[in-house]
């Protein structure tokens, strides 16, 4: 018997079909009454310390920002809710509420979201608003939601406008904002972004609280699902490759580690577009118009036998909808930077084209097991092309096969089982993989730093060194922004030592990134320190391995250069190395031995006199 299942017609609510932006958690309220479905909801990072906060007598105001998406409106609802907030209230669709706090006597105004107030609403607004952060409002406190951009842009504008000391507030936020600070003595807030957070975290929530939904077993009687080990429903199928992460089904977890190398790279997704990734995997059908699958559409699948059209793997990068409507989701366009299908190496082309035929032990383990979306996606036209078929339109259509292909290998592999066959050579971020052994190990990472110095010293040197017991700061007697930089301005060491200047590879805190510090030992404080990026590390490793990856090391090469200087700038100041003027002037010349290693020969100079 064929039957519907509610659950699925709300999930298409969150997938990327078109919604009001700016009405996003209460269209979702709207659609929980109309499905009788419990929300999608995760625990929000911030709830607690909101309710702590204006449950106490003497509360602070607070900002809530970030970028779209991130869960601001949420927050404050959640806020609302906890504190015993009339929920009709909040449904009415003000853009600011307020309520009567009983541990301190004072009236919560909350601002839902600063974005959708009117010029005139935000002049009205902010007055009040700056005498509450200054301290100057014994009666009222605040909750404001607001993006990063609105934020500063109305605050700044009504400010210059205002007074000097409407200005120093701003002024205050803003330093706070750039700074990642949470607060600030001199005013009575808190700031809080949750952009500020780790997605992996956040998506496999989501996942657990998606896949997990009670009302999956509705699904139970239907023709299509007669149990979990017979299902031909897609959306089944697609469930199932999530349900949880084994050594047979790594897909989760490759999941959650691109949107940990995502935020490492600097790209940060809210949880709406976390959401809708989840959705688009388990829904995203490439049939148009609407391209997510519904029970009625998954049917038309099974009797069609068309599972490529819902292959969740190609899901992932939202190859189920039209280019254009693709590139207007941000997840998207950030998973598809790590060219995931586009990138590969013989070995795994080998396996895919050739197989069958002779590697056909492995070709079964890692392609034909796949009984949905594996070989028979792609064996005619495989044939076809060993065959012989060269006409554009077929040739093309095999390619993008293939691609689809790579793609289901980067999720599908286990590295364990297939040691020769490193999933993270089909992206552009070969060394990812060891990028995240550094950021996740609490074992000595020793080796990994030992060739991270040695990219750095050949960058900023412009020599082929190898093997150098330090990082050597060099320049070509100018700004330090020659190609060749033979002149030794400084040497730091690779470890702590005595007495010593030392560079060191740090994990920041809460963040699922690197950076490199130069720190005095005497004071065991940071000089200067520079947020090592995916990007970032991927050219030094390849430095380090001989290869120069033109797709992105000018950019590079240019952030490692501005670094230099900043440290001989630092490491001057830190020496008091001023500019004598008398006597000799003396330099030392890196040379290269045979072997790569570096040679250190002192020069002096005799400084001419000028005459009386």
């Amino acid at each position: 018997m064929a039957k519907t299942n509610d659950l699925v017609s709300f999930l298409r609510c969150y997938g990327p079909i078109p919604t009001s932006d700016n009405m996003y958690d209460e269209l979702i309220q709207k659609q929980v009454e109309l499905y009788n479905v419990k929300p999608v909801e995760i625990p929000p990072a911030r709830l607690q310390d909101l309710i702590d906060n204006f449950s106490q007598p003497e509360p602070n105001n607070i900002i809530l920002t970030g970028t779209a998406g991130d869960g601001k409106t949420y927050h404050c609802r959640r806020v609302w809710e906890e504190l015993n907030g009339d929920k009709n209230v909040w449904l009415r669709g003000d853009k600011i509420v307020k309520l009567d706090l009983v541990s301190s006597g004072r009236i919560l105004t909350v601002v839902k979201d600063l974005s959708e107030l009117t010029t005139d609403e935000k002049v009205r607004l902010f007055p009040d608003l700056c005498k509450a952060l200054l301290g100057e409002m014994p009666d009222e406190v605040y909750l404001v939601a607001a993006n990063d951009g609105q934020l500063l842009s109305t605050f700044r504008d009504w400010a210059e406008n205002e007074n000097q000391k409407a200005l120093d507030v701003f002024k205050k936020i803003e330093a706070m904002l750039v700074e990642e600070r949470e607060e600030d003595k001199k005013l009575n807030l808190c700031l809080y972004n949750l952009s500020r957070m780790d997605p992996s975290k956040d998506f496999d929530a989501i996942l657990n609280e998606v896949i997990n939904h009670p009302k999956w077993s509705d699904c139970e009687g239907c023709s299509l699902y007669p149990n979990e080990e017979k299902t031909t429903c897609p959306i089944r199928i697609n469930r199932a490759l999530l349900v949880e992460t084994t050594s047979k089904n790594p897909f989760r977890k490759r999941l959650g580690e691109l949107l940990k190398l995502a935020s490492a790279n600097r790209f940060h997704l809210p949880i709406r577009h976390l959401l809708l990734l989840v959705v688009n995997i388990l829904l995203g059908d490439r049939k148009p118009p609407k391209n997510l699958l519904t029970c009625s559409t998954a049917r038309n699948r099974v009797n069609s036998n068309d599972y490529d059209l819902t292959n969740p793997y190609a899901n992932v990068f939202g190859i189920n909808l039209p280019r254009t409507r693709r590139r207007q989701y941000q997840v998207f366009n950030v998973l598809d930077t790590f060219g995931i299908g586009r990138e590969t190496e013989n070995d795994f082309d080998n396996l895919l084209v050739y197989g069958r035929h002779n590697d056909k032990d492995r070709y079964q383990r890692t392609v034909e097991s796949d009984l949905y979306y594996g070989a028979r996606s792609y064996e005619r036209l495989l044939e076809d092309y060993l065959e012989g078929e060269r006409e554009n339109k077929s040739l093309d259509l095999f390619m993008s096969k293939l691609e689809r292909q790579r793609q289901r290998l980067f999720f599908s592999l286990n590295k364990t089982d297939e040691p020769n066959l490193n999933p993270w050579h089909l992206t552009v971020y070969r060394y990812a993989g060891i990028f995240l052994k550094f950021l996740t190990s609490e074992e000595n990472n020793s080796e990994i730093s030992t060739q991270l110095v040695c990219g750095l010293n050949r960058t900023f040197c412009g020599m082929m060194i190898d093997n150098a017991p330090k990082l050597y700061i060099a320049s070509s007697g100018g700004d330090g922004r020659g190609h060749i930089a033979p002149i030794l301005e400084h040497e730091v060491e690779i470890r702590p030592k005595r007495r010593t200047v030392y560079i060191s590879f740090d994990k920041v805190p809460e963040l699922p990134a690197l950076r490199i510090l130069v720190v005095d030992q005497m004071t065991r404080e940071s000089i200067c320190q520079l947020s090592l990026q995916l990007t970032h590390f991927e050219y030094l490793m390849r430095v380090a391995q001989g290869s120069l990856p033109a797709s992105f090391s000018r950019q590079c090469y240019e952030d490692f250069l501005d670094f230099k200087i900043i440290v001989i700038e630092k490491l001057n100041e830190e020496f008091d190395l001023g500019q004598n003027m008398d006597g000799q002037v003396e330099f030392r010349v890196i040379q290269i031995e045979a072997d790569g290693r570096p040679d250190i020969e002192e020069i002096s100079v005799e400084r001419r006199q000028k005459a009386e």
